[in-house]
């Protein structure tokens, strides 16, 4: 499929910077064709038309290691003094020094900055004068945007660890244990079944926590009637779900209840009309509908596609509308078999305690054959510890 794209556009070669930046977001395009990738390693991969690709790692100890971790790509080495002399290097060894390149880590419509620095890219360039640079955009973001089954049994595994986690965290949370106590254990259930690290996994206790977690635990023991809202992206083989629930440390406040029952009604809307074919404006704009009939205010609420990175496509997310139109201009506004997407509602009531605190639901979501279905299995009521 990428090669068919390649030669439909006419490039000679791509350069995937899979740079662990953003919870190894980043790493995303280079992983889907190369396997290489978590615990923060760099996979710089150069990728023929033609030929046998090159993947570049950041040290020569791990070498070995990624040879014998995985047999998509044989060929694996490491850095050459900077980034720019390597991919330089090994762009004039495949005699394409005069091709047509496709680089990402530049700015696309679902990164509107890129992660390329600017020296490492006016270093290849200056070193390789006849070669034509090309802005890939979002080639390998729309081709990730269907899920193939293996893509999708991996995303179930990840889906699993994520309840899991949760599951410990209902367990273990009470009134005098540290909040570092319970999230380390949630993070260890996650390891111990095989998970990854780096992964984005936030964080909040209080008695009104804000509308969105977004932080690490402290070491303070937490008290009765503290909240705890968290979004968790377990990880797998670099595949990421979503995952978002509220924890109250006994009766939770009626208002507190009322939010949350909202969220979970909005995401029920959702999961009710999603499916193939179905535009996606519409339905969430439906989704809209019931927050703003329970008199609600939008912390947080769209969906956003999951599977080797997190804010892939498809796109449509409340909070940040203007910023997914193109997004939606790009893939489509509708829903088609084997996207797979985080749908979460963070919600909080603007006429209590002004609008200050709140909370949270979700869970990742995969368009099937006849409508969608939730990845997750966790429990979805407000969690009474």
């Amino acid at each position: 499929m990428t090669r068919k794209e390649m030669r439909a556009r006419g490039l000679d070669c791509l350069v995937l910077w899979g740079w662990p930046t953003m919870w190894d977001f980043c790493t995303a395009n280079a992983r889907y064709l190369c396997p290489i990738g978590g615990n923060a390693e760099n996979n710089t991969l150069v990728f023929p038309a033609e030929g046998k690709p090159v993947s570049f790692v950041s040290l020569p100890t791990f070498v070995e290691y990624w040879k014998r971790a995985q047999d998509w790509v044989n060929d694996v080495r490491c850095r050459r003094n900077s980034w720019a002399e390597t991919v330089v290097t090994q762009i004039k060894e495949m005699g394409l020094e005069r091709g047509v390149i496709g680089m990402d880590g530049l700015s696309g419509p679902l990164d509107p900055d890129g992660w390329l620095p600017h020296s490492v890219f006016e270093a290849i360039k200056a070193a390789l004068p006849h070669a034509r640079f090309v802005n890939l955009d979002d080639l390998l973001e729309t081709t990730r945007c269907i899920k193939s089954r293996e893509e999708l049994d991996m995303l179930e595994v990840a889906a699993t660890l994520g309840d899991k986690m949760l599951q410990v965290c209902r367990d273990l949370a009470r009134p005098g244990v540290r909040e570092s106590e319970v999230y380390a254990s949630m993070m260890q259930a996650m390891l111990a079944d095989g998970g990854e690290e780096p992964t984005l996994f936030l964080w909040a206790c209080d008695r009104y926590p804000f509308p969105h977690p977004f932080r690490l635990p402290t070491i303070r023991p937490m008290e009765a009637r503290d909240l705890i809202t968290c979004e968790i992206h377990p990880k797998i083989g670099g595949y990421f779900t979503h995952v978002e629930r509220t924890f109250c440390l006994g009766k939770p406040d009626p208002n507190t209840q009322r939010i949350y029952d909202g969220c979970v009604a909005a995401f029920q809307k959702g999961l009710d009309l999603f499916g193939p074919g179905k535009s996606i404006s519409v339905c969430m704009n439906e989704v809209k509908r019931v927050i703003d009939d329970a008199g609600l205010g939008i912390c947080e609420t769209g969906i956003h596609g999951h599977g080797l990175a997190s804010l892939e496509y498809p796109r449509y997310r409340f909070h940040a509308l203007k910023a997914d139109q193109e997004a939606l201009a790009t893939i489509g506004d509708e829903f088609r078999e084997g996207m797979v997407f985080a749908f979460n509602i963070d919600l909080f009531d603007p006429k209590w305690r002004n609008g200050e605190t709140g909370a949270v639901f979700a869970d990742t979501v995969v368009i099937t054959e006849s409508g969608a279905r939730s990845m997750h299995r966790f429990p979805a009521d407000l969690a009474v510890l």
